[in-house]
């Protein structure tokens, strides 16, 4: 598309568009799977010029990208095992995503506290960080430091000083996943690709024996298209295998998922002012405590995963192991099961290893099959950019081959990340809560919800009363963020589902109404809708009706 062309609004009017034309017009990339990967892909392909077409079976982000730490981390971690290319990889990724996207991934401090007869040594830690720094390029302001006990209880008063040796401080990044992969479908739409969520890839389009395009479903509708591309990528994440089993050449799988649980708790019970790594006891994983606004996020566990990929949640086992590990590091802080507001749980992609073997765990694979499906396995949210360029690269040099289609433009995915950008002037007319929530997650179209607010006072209000969400913000999502279920909008698009005890649960029709009107939903659907939306919010709170 010609990027001086008048850019349609990402809403529900514009997906049917897109699916319109996905039906009619040949395509030289068809990404499925609308994750972190998926949208990457599909930015990067539509700034090279080429004609992209992305297909998501449910909601952008709606699977691992939504339900991860929220870190956008080098792995520290990892150092212990050796992987230094890892390492380098994932800090070098991160340095480039704090540059394009600086108002969502922002700097974030941590401490690592160091206790007697704990590994890894004190020495080592520092060995292990000044390398984190040098493969990180970290400017001085933000290389780490070794902090004495003294100077640890001075920061972080809750932190357990019987044995305590001293902390580590080194810098990480904070980003809303969710809207880090909603941001990035978005420029993918400006740059010219036609995205569609709700989308469900159901068949591979085979001529000569190669793949050459998909039979999609269109799962609001039920209406099944035949869209054709001339190379075919599958970045479904944890569904990667279950693409791969539509292809005549499927020899197996090559992912397991594992399942990563948080649980998000009032920031008042936990004060802390950095994110803290700790282990757990019983079986030394690390786990942290990540500041989040006025909550915090306990995270995460790391456990083989057998049941629906669509309805992971928390165990009363997995919330009682984790809070194990909160109790023996914040011993002061006296911390429940009451205290936990709501819990999430995703599942990782993780390569197959016979055995469980952890080198390859967040690393990445690209496979293709004789009839010539690229999927991309492994991989983590940090190194989703460069994901993305290595399946573009692959998806170019077979268009040059192949088809003597050639790129306009090499890649440009360093460049700003639109939308991603740092906001102005604060917003005149509200409170400071709902002011700095608008332009940290609008920036420049926070003024948009503003102007709806001001013109109607119904949607000037809050979705509940102790968060700082209008339902402005619904009409938004709508209207500009392809939002088609209550779901999309309580979850991913805000997080009322998490920072109430109830998900929100009491407000949830008036949000329906709102969207009913938007949408054309009739009274069937948006009972659906509600329905759904609760039993979402059950997932949440599942692991207090488990006795184990």
């Amino acid at each position: 598309m010609d990027e001086a062309s008048p850019v349609r609004p990402f809403s529900a009017a514009t997906r049917q568009e897109n699916l319109d034309r996905m039906a009619q017009e040949t395509f030289d990339l068809l990404v499925i799977g609308g994750g972190i990967t998926g949208v990457a892909v599909a930015r990067d392909a539509a700034l090279r010029g080429f004609r992209t077409a992305l297909v998501e079976q449910e909601d952008f982000g709606s699977g691992t990208s939504s339900r991860s730490s929220r870190l956008i981390h080098g792995g520290i971690r990892y150092l212990e095992y050796m992987q230094l290319g890892l390492v380098f990889q994932s800090c070098t990724e991160r340095r480039i995503i704090r540059q394009i996207a600086p108002r969502l991934v922002r700097p974030l401090p941590f401490l690592y506290p160091l206790y007697r007869g704990q590994k890894p040594a004190p020495w080592k830690m520092r060995l292990g960080l000044t390398i984190y720094d040098a493969l990180g390029l970290v400017r001085k302001v933000q290389r780490h430091r070794w902090l004495d006990p003294d100077e640890v209880k001075r920061r972080e008063p809750l932190v357990a000083g019987r044995g305590l040796l001293g902390a580590a401080r080194f810098y990480d990044a904070r980003v809303d996943d969710a809207r880090l992969t909603l941001t990035t479908a978005k420029a993918a739409h400006l740059h010219g690709a036609l995205l569609a969520n709700y989308a469900r890839c159901v068949g591979l389009l085979k001529a000569g024996g190669r793949v050459v395009g998909a039979q999609v479903m269109d799962e609001r509708t039920g209406r099944e298209i035949e869209l054709r591309a001339r190379v075919v990528i599958n970045a479904s994440g944890v569904w990667v295998d279950e693409v791969r089993e539509l292809d005549e050449h499927f020899k197996g799988r090559v992912t397991r998922p594992t399942k990563g649980i948080h649980l998000v708790i009032p920031r008042a019970r936990l004060t802390s002012q950095h994110a803290v790594a700790f282990d757990v006891p019983r079986d030394g994983r690390h786990i942290f405590l990540i500041p989040w606004g006025d909550f915090a996020l306990i995270g995460t566990t790391d456990t083989d995963y057998h049941g629906p990929l669509d309805a992971p949640a928390a165990t009363r086992e997995d919330v009682e192991y984790l809070l194990e590990g909160v109790q023996h590091t914040f011993p002061g802080a006296q911390m429940t099961p009451d205290d936990v507001i709501s819990t999430f749980a995703g599942l990782r992609p993780l390569l197959f290893a016979e055995g469980g073997s952890y080198a390859l765990s967040r690393e990445h694979q690209i496979v293709e099959s004789p009839s010539g499906l690229i999927t991309i396995a492994g991989g983590k949210l940090t190194t989703h950019r460069l994901m993305g360029k290595q399946l573009t690269d692959r998806a170019e040099k077979r268009l040059a081959e192949e088809f003597g289609v050639h790129p306009q433009r090499d890649c440009r995915t360093k460049e700003p990340l639109l939308g991603a950008q740092l906001g102005q002037a604060p917003l005149s007319g509200q409170d400071e809560q709902v002011s700095r929530h608008l332009m940290e997650t609008y920036a420049a179209d926070a003024a948009w919800i503003v102007g709806c607010a001001e013109g109607n006072p119904a949607l000037g209000e809050r979705i509940v009363p102790a968060l700082p969400y209008l339902m402005a913000e619904v009409a938004y999502a709508v209207q500009h963020e392809m939002a088609l279920t209550l779901s999309d909008v309580l979850i991913r698009r805000i997080h009322v589902i998490y920072e109430v005890r109830d998900g929100g649960l009491d407000r949830a029709s008036a949000v329906a109404d709102l969207m009913a009107e938007r949408l054309g939903w009739d009274e069937a659907e948006r009972g659906r809708q509600v329905a759904e939306y609760e039993r979402q919010v059950g997932l949440t709170q599942a692991w207090r009706g488990v006795n184990q």
